[in-house]
């Protein structure tokens, strides 16, 4: 089974309610940073704790997660960009079709049905192989959703039975700017619970991932490795 990474799920989820543009480069740099005067949470996700942080700025909602996946960089980013289940997430998707695909850049057109009507918009995503991945979505006079993800060679995980694992750190931050006024208090409860249980069902999907051409470590009793 495969699972998508949450922030292109609600790029999707936001463009099927206010439709969307492709446009120029993306730019994440205010998200790739400490926000003044932030609210950082620890909460428990599955079996580890997750840093939350969250900032509300009149229309602008910053959000973002820093967890572990039990996996290595090359195979996380690889599940990370794997955007055939994203659809799931929005009712109504007919079909998800890639208007451009190339290793640093895909533009992906959605087509969903809302009553009788047929709906096509597009999200762009930026692929810098094995550090980030940038979204975003955007449209003239409504708003727009931007948001990256960062990885980054997590510790080892040393497992009960003796083995040892590579893992990867994910930070994945969102912003979200509206032009016109919106509930930030609910918006903000609403994509915390969206976020948290896509990381949740992340990392599940990596736990059942077979681990073939992965560097997997045993220990003996006597400290030796095999």
């Amino acid at each position: 089974m495969r699972c998508s990474l949450p922030g292109p799920a609600l790029a999707l989820a936001l463009g099927l309610a206010w439709g969307g543009s492709v446009s120029a480069a993306i730019d994440t740099s205010v998200l790739e940073q400490p926000w003044p005067r932030q609210t950082v949470r620890h909460p428990e996700v599955g079996r580890q704790q997750v840093r939350w942080r969250h900032l509300k700025r009149r229309r602008e909602l910053f959000t973002g997660v820093r967890f572990q996946a039990p996996l290595d960089r090359g195979t996380v980013f690889r599940l990370s960009t794997d955007y055939a289940d994203v659809g799931r997430m929005a009712p109504g998707v007919k079909s998800i079709r890639y208007r451009e695909r190339t290793p640093e850049r895909q533009v992906i057109e959605v087509e969903t049905q809302v009553l009788w009507k047929v709906i096509t918009f597009t999200f762009e995503v930026e692929q810098e192989p094995l550090r980030a991945i940038r979204f975003r979505w955007a449209r003239a006079g409504l708003g727009e959703f931007r948001g990256v993800v960062l990885l980054e060679d997590g510790p080892p995980e040393h497992r009960k039975d003796g083995s040892v694992r590579p893992t990867t750190t994910l930070e994945m931050s969102t912003w979200l700017r509206s032009e016109r006024p919106v509930p930030l208090g609910a918006l903000l409860v609403g994509l915390r619970m969206v976020m948290l249980s896509g990381v949740r069902d992340f990392v599940k999907a990596c736990e059942r991932h077979p681990l073939d051409g992965q560097q997997v470590v045993t220990t003996d009793l006597a400290g030796g490795g095999s």
